[in-house]
């Protein structure tokens, strides 16, 4: 199910900050150079006030790799925690959120940036932040072009589930 980005985007806001806090992690999709698709999971996205987000490009090899011939993403965000998918079903009426976008340039993080992801990161201390950020710390913008739920309708009289 599509959703309006412009209005919607503080929705999807709540929802991503929700599930990062749950999850510790969304699931970024990307296409390989040999056209492989590959799933990285990433801890360190951060969403801005308009459709577009950053995160900690460090550790993610593939990723990267694959940034720099295919722009396109595909980001899955589900709050898998049961009081989470619950919650944001009988709110809304999907279970997750995928967030399609493109990757802009590696570039180092500005010192607000770090503040920023360090926020995001669940066990913040000075020495986690330097193992985890590393010496000059890069991150990756992200331009969010369309969203969409995640969904299913039950129909118990028929005993089927269908995707919406």
């Amino acid at each position: 199910m599509q959703l309006d980005l412009a209005a919607q985007w503080p929705q999807i806001l709540d929802y991503v900050d929700r599930a990062m806090k749950a999850n510790m992690h969304v699931a970024v999709g990307t296409v390989s150079p040999d056209g492989e698709p590959t799933v990285t999971p990433i801890g360190s996205l951060v969403l801005n006030s308009d459709p577009s987000g950053l995160f900690l490009e460090r550790f993610p090899r593939r990723l990267g790799a694959n940034a720099e011939q295919n722009k396109n993403c595909c980001i899955l965000v589900e709050n898998t925690s049961l009081w989470g998918m619950l919650r944001t079903f009988r709110r809304h009426g999907h279970i997750g959120l995928k967030l399609y976008g493109q990757f802009g340039e590696r570039r180092p993080a500005t010192a607000a940036e770090i503040a920023r992801v360090n926020a995001r990161l669940p066990f913040h201390t000075a020495k986690m932040a330097r193992m985890l950020l590393g010496e000059a710390p890069q991150v990756r913008d992200v331009a969010i072009t369309r969203a969409e739920a995640i969904g299913f309708k039950l129909d118990r009289a028929a005993g089927t589930i269908t995707a919406m």
